[in-house]
């Protein structure tokens, strides 16, 4: 993967097409290879780019104050790309309000996946025990977490989860993240592009909760919800997934 030097960062990338940008953002302890159903799908009418955020994949691991949507920014101008479509899941959708956010000019739609919301307090034990068990404990802890519960009943989704967090440096459960964390449930309101939620039917209720909140606050919205999936919905049920995406990007 070619890589885009930022702030003493590298950050790990790919383009694969041809055609309107779509950015696909991954989602936390995994990296861009969790959108292969989606490379392949849309890559013959888009150009899609997909990066590994920082301290994730093979890109550099934190060593200052910085924040994923600054990185996003500053990635897309490097491309000189100023107009995206945005699928971000779990915390890559955190991530992609976030940006939409702070830089509405850039962002044509938003689709977002069982995605979490920074400003929202959560109810979910997240502890693997990393400093207590050790990091190969931990990370069989995390794929055994009621997160992947639905998952882990998809061999193919959970082959790819394995081999992603696998290889997942950890550094986040053994060290303190200086990211900076806007409160984008305050602000859902101010987003005015049209947004389509997808929704794992099998997610934890925490997921649940936050598809409501985005579907009841942001007024150009749409919440569907996809039977026999959990929160890797875009592994778990691909293909309903991808159709849901590519309807919402060409009829609205």
């Amino acid at each position: 993967m070619p890589l885009f030097n930022y702030k003493e960062s590298k950050i790990a990338y790919s383009l694969v097409g041809e055609g309107n940008p779509l950015v696909l953002v991954h989602g936390f302890s995994i990296d861009s290879r969790m959108w292969k159903p989606q490379i392949e799908f849309f890559k013959n009418k888009y150009q899609v780019i997909t990066y590994d955020m920082r301290g994730f994949g093979s890109s550099s691991l934190p060593i200052s104050r910085y924040s994923h949507h600054d990185d996003l920014k500053a990635f897309l101008d490097y491309l000189n790309i100023k107009k995206v479509n945005i699928v971000g899941l779990s915390l890559g959708g955190e991530i992609s309000l976030d940006f939409t956010l702070m830089y509405p000019e850039y962002v044509n739609k938003l689709i977002l996946l069982d995605s979490s919301l920074s400003g929202y307090s959560s109810t979910v034990d997240w502890n693997v025990y990393a400093k207590e068990q050790g990091l190969e404990k931990a990370k069989e802890n995390w794929l055994n977490h009621n997160v992947f519960k639905s998952a882990r009943n998809k061999p193919l989704a959970l082959q790819l989860l394995t081999e992603m967090v696998h290889d997942y440096s950890g550094w986040h459960w053994l060290n303190f993240d200086p990211r900076e964390k806007p409160k984008a449930i305050e602000k859902l309101s101010e987003i005015k592009c049209p947004v389509e939620i997808i929704l794992g039917q099998n997610d934890l209720d925490y997921y649940h909760d936050i598809a409501k909140i985005l579907n009841e606050s942001i007024k150009n919205s749409n919440l569907d919800i996809i039977d026999d999936s959990g929160h890797m919905v875009n592994l778990e049920q691909s293909e309903k997934t991808n159709h849901i995406i590519d309807d919402f990007l060409q009829n609205l």
